[in-house]
């Protein structure tokens, strides 16, 4: 049973890599969610189906209006079989870009469900493949209200 309670804690942390990674734009920490052909898959909700090192590319150019974002996870179901296992999560995710006016944001809220499959590298969990389902989606413009620097 400890086994089994390590690998969950072990995939439920690739997992949170994700999230972390793409949130702090920390892509080395990224890399230790996805094996090295890893796949995200946004075409559930339209988007692309892209490697890991494709999305990051994307993600990590340069971008004067990005502000943040966040994507917490919840309600985890983690299915081990062997060295390959299967997960279920919702996330939220908020956004912020610089808006037209100075002292705008526009906020993109949202919410759905990754899909992930994972393999037990040498290196520990990693995603394989990850699909992405969005349940509800919000784009509004707010005042900033955090001084920025």
């Amino acid at each position: 049973m400890t086994g089994r309670i390590q690998d969950r804690l072990d995939i439920e942390k690739a997992m949170r890599h994700y999230a972390v990674g793409l949130d702090e734009r920390r892509f080395e920490e990224w890399d230790l969610a996805f094996t090295s052909d890893g796949i995200i898959d946004f075409t559930p909700m339209g988007g692309k189906r892209e490697t890991r090192d494709q999305m990051r590319d994307r993600l990590s150019r340069p971008d004067p209006a990005w502000l943040f974002a966040q994507h917490p996870l919840y309600n985890t179901i983690v299915t081990i079989d062997g060295d390959s296992a299967t997960a279920f999560s919702h996330f939220q995710m908020e956004t912020g870009r610089r808006g037209e006016k100075d002292g705008q944001i526009v906020r993109v809220s949202g919410g759905g469900s990754y899909e992930d499959t994972l393999a037990r590298t040498p290196d520990g969990w990693r995603i394989t493949e990850r699909r992405v389902y969005l349940k509800w989606k919000q784009t509004y413009t707010v005042t900033d209200e955090v001084p920025r620097g």
